[in-house]
C-alpha cells in the first residue's frame, strides 16, 4: 500500500475514535452542561477536519510534498470544515479506486458533521436554559403556583407529593447556587427554576394565577423568616392571586409572631394567609389520625381501658408523641400510662419545658395519667421493659439511624410474640427511608409499621394538614353559622396558638366520633328512629364528655407550657389580660373542670351534629 493509501486509511481510523470518543464524553455525564457541549462538539470539530485532509493533501499534489502545499492542504481542510457551515454546497469526498470505501468515507463525514450539529444545538439550548424557563413559566402563571425559595430534599419532596395537571412548581434560583443534578431534578417534576426572590416570582405571578403557595423550608430558620419578611413587603404590590405561605419553625416560638400575622394578613378573607409550620408536630398528629392509640387498650378490673403508651428515645420527634398521647389520651373511660426510655437526663429539661406536666395525676375534671420516665435507659436493651412494662399497647420507636430502631423494633416485637402471641399491641418505627424495608422479610414485618420516611413528613398533605384542617374549617363553619355574630375561620385563628389548638380539638374529636359510636351505635341501632337526635345531644349534655373535654384542653395547654395563673397577674375585674397570658405563658382556666363558671364549663361541649359526625368520619 503506498503512502497516500496508508494516509486515508490512518485519518479515516483517527476520525472513527474521534467521532465515537465525542459521543462517550457526553454520554458518561450524569448531568451534562454547556462546557461539557463545548469539549463534545470540539471532538466532532476535530474528526471532521481529521476526515478531510487526505483529499486536499493529495488533491492535485505533487508526489514530493512541499511543506507550503501540506501546509496549504491541512488549513484548506480546516477552513473546508468550517465552511460546510457558512451555506456552502457538500461537495462528495472521492478515493479512486475504492467506489465503496469512497461512500463509506462520505458517508461517514456527514454524520460526523450532523453530530456537530446537534451538539452545537445543545450548547445553544443549555445557553439560552434561564430564558427558556423564565418563558415556561411564563406560560403556565395562570394555573396554581407553588414556590419553593430553594431546591433542597424537603422541598423537591413536598412538590412531588403535590398532585393535579394544572399546577407550576417554580423554584426559585441564582444560577450559580442551583447545580445541575437540582435542575435535573426539578425538570424530572416538570417543574421550572427562575432567577429571582420568591416575593419577585409571586408579584411576576400575582396578576394571573389562580392561587400562589409558597413553602419557605431551607435550612435555617433565619432565612425563612427574612423571606417572609420580604414576601410582606411586596405583598401590596398589585398581587390580586390569593398567597399562602408556609413557613417552617421548629426552634422559634411562633408567638413572638403573633402581632405580625395580624398585621400582614388579611382580617375576614384569605387573600393572603401565613402559617407557621412545626413539622414534627404535623407529623404526630397526621400519623395518629391514621393510627389510634386506643385500639388495643386493655381492659381492667374496674371496667375501665387501660392505654399503655411506649416512647424509646427523647427528641423532638418524640417529644411531640409524648405531647399529641398526653392530652389525646384524656378520654372517659380510659385511663392512660406513658413510659419513656432516654438515654440522657432528659427528666429536668421536659420540666422547664413543660412545667405542669408532672409524673402522675388521677384527678377527674383535672388530668388522668402517669408518665414513668426511665432517664440514662440502654436504648439498644428491651429488659427493662420486659420486666416493668412488657404490655404496652401502643409503643414508637425511634432512637437514632434507621437500622438501629429497626433492631430495637424486633426485639420488642419478640418478646411480645412471646408474650401475647402477637396480638393486643402495635409498635411503630421510625425509618427515613422507607425503601430500605420492602425487601425485607415479610414474617419480621409483620407486627412493625414504619412510619417517618422522608416522603411522608414532607408531604403537601402533612405540610398543609388538608386531612385536619379540611374537617376542621366545616366543623367551624357549623359550629358558627354565617350571620350577625360570624367569624371566619381565618379570622378565628389568626393567631398560631388557637390554630394548632383547634387541630389538635379536631384530632381528640375523631377519636371521640369512633368512641362515641362503639358506645351508642346511633348508625345500627337508632338511625331514622325518634332517639336518633338523642345520640347526638347527650354529648352535649352528658357531664363526662364535657369533663374530659376540659381535661384534654388542661393537658394540651399544658404540653404547651403553660401554667396556671397566680392571682397578683389578675386585674381588678379578676380577669387575666390576653397580654400577660401570652407573655407570662399563665392561664386562669387550668384549673379543675368543677371549678370553671358555668360559661366556661358551656364551652367544653362537643355540641355534636349529625353534620359535624359526618365531618368527622370523612377525615
Amino acid at each position: 500500500m503506498n503512502v497516500q493509501g496508508v494516509c486515508w486509511y490512518l485519518c479515516y481510523g483517527l476520525g472513527i475514535l474521534l467521532f465515537f470518543y465525542g459521543i462517550f464524553y457526553l454520554l458518561r455525564k450524569k448531568y451534562v452542561r454547556e462546557e461539557h457541549f463545548i469539549k463534545a462538539s470540539a471532538f466532532e470539530f476535530l474528526a471532521s477536519w481529521i476526515l478531510y485532509l487526505p483529499e486536499e493533501l493529495f488533491n492535485d499534489v505533487p508526489a514530493s510534498l512541499p511543506v507550503l502545499e501540506v501546509l496549504e492542504s491541512i488549513l484548506t481542510a480546516l477552513l473546508r470544515t468550517f465552511n460546510i457551515y457558512l451555506g456552502n454546497d457538500y461537495s462528495r469526498v472521492a478515493y479512486e479506486g475504492h467506489p465503496i470505501f469512497s461512500s463509506l468515507y462520505a458517508t461517514l463525514i456527514t454524520i460526523v458533521n450532523v453530530t456537530l450539529l446537534l451538539f452545537v444545538a445543545g450548547f445553544i439550548l443549555k445557553f439560552l436554559e434561564g430564558p427558556l424557563q423564565q418563558l415556561k413559566f411564563s406560560s403556565k402563571k395562570s394555573r396554581r403556583v407553588f414556590v419553593f425559595p430553594v431546591c433542597n430534599v424537603k422541598t423537591l419532596s413536598i412538590a412531588e407529593s403535590i398532585e393535579g395537571q394544572d399546577v407550576n412548581l417554580v423554584f426559585a434560583s441564582n444560577d450559580e447556587d442551583l447545580g445541575e443534578a437540582e435542575k435535573q431534578k426539578i425538570k424530572d417534576l416538570h417543574g421550572v427554576y427562575v432567577k429571582g426572590s420568591v416575593s419577585t416570582i409571586i408579584k411576576r405571578a400575582g396578576s394571573k394565577a389562580q392561587k400562589i403557595e409558597v413553602f419557605l423550608f431551607t435550612n435555617s430558620e433565619e432565612d425563612n423568616l427574612a423571606e417572609l419578611e420580604s414576601i410582606c413587603a411586596r405583598m401590596e404590590d398589585g398581587i390580586k392571586a390569593p398567597v399562602r405561605v408556609f413557613v417552617e419553625l421548629s426552634d422559634t416560638p411562633w408567638d413572638l409572631y403573633d402581632n405580625f400575622l395580624k398585621k400582614h394578613s388579611s382580617s375576614g378573607d384569605d387573600r393572603f394567609i401565613i402559617n407557621f409550620v412545626r413539622t414534627e408536630e404535623n407529623f404526630v398528629y397526621n400519623n395518629l389520625l391514621k393510627s389510634s392509640i386506643f385500639e388495643n387498650a386493655i381492659v381492667r378490673e374496674d371496667g375501665k381501658k387501660e392505654i399503655k403508651i411506649l416512647i424509646i428515645g427523647m427528641n423532638e420527634r418524640n417529644l411531640e408523641m409524648l405531647k399529641a398521647v398526653l392530652h389525646l389520651g384524656q378520654m372517659p373511660g380510659y385511663r392512660l400510662t406513658v413510659m419513656v426510655l432516654d438515654d440522657k437526663a432528659g427528666r429536668d429539661a421536659l420540666r422547664t419545658k413543660m412545667p405542669e406536666v408532672y409524673d402522675e395525676l388521677d384527678k377527674e375534671g383535672d388530668a388522668i395519667y402517669r408518665l414513668i420516665y426511665k432517664e440514662n435507659a440502654d436504648l439498644s436493651s428491651i429488659e427493662m421493659i420486659k420486666e416493668e412494662y412488657p404490655d404496652f399497647t401502643f409503643a414508637f420507636i425511634n432512637v437514632g439511624e434507621d437500622l438501629k430502631n429497626v433492631n430495637v423494633a424486633m426485639r420488642l416485637n419478640a418478646m411480645r410474640v412471646r408474650r401475647a402471641g402477637g396480638e393486643g399491641y402495635k409498635i411503630q418505627v421510625n425509618v427515613t427511608r422507607q425503601r430500605i424495608c420492602n425487601d425485607w422479610n415479610a414474617e419480621f414485618k409483620e407486627n412493625l409499621e414504619f412510619v417517618g420516611d422522608l416522603k411522608m413528613t414532607y408531604n403537601y398533605d402533612f405540610i398543609t394538614m388538608s386531612d385536619i384542617e379540611k374537617g376542621t374549617i366545616a366543623i367551624h363553619e357549623v359550629r358558627h353559622p354565617k350571620g350577625a355574630k360570624y367569624v371566619s375561620w381565618t379570622t378565628y385563628c389568626n393567631d398560631e396558638y388557637n390554630r394548632h389548638s383547634v387541630y389538635a380539638r379536631t384530632l381528640s374529636f375523631k377519636y371521640k366520633v369512633q368512641l362515641i359510636h362503639d358506645l351508642y351505635d346511633p348508625e345500627d341501632e337508632l338511625k331514622g328512629t325518634e332517639k336518633e337526635w338523642d345520640i347526638y345531644k347527650i354529648t352535649d349534655t352528658d357531664r363526662p364528655w364535657k369533663i374530659y373535654e376540659h381535661m384534654r384542653w388542661n393537658m394540651y395547654t399544658r404540653t404547651m407550657g403553660f401554667v396556671l395563673a397566680d392571682k397578683k397577674l389578675l386585674n381588678a375585674a379578676g380577669e387575666l389580660e390576653k397580654k400577660t397570658r401570652s407573655v407570662a405563658k399563665v392561664h386562669n382556666d387550668l384549673i379543675d373542670y368543677y371549678d370553671l363558671s358555668k360559661e366556661e364549663q358551656d364551652k367544653d361541649a362537643l355540641k355534636l351534629t349529625p353534620e359535624i359526625i359526618q365531618i368527622l368520619r370523612e377525615i
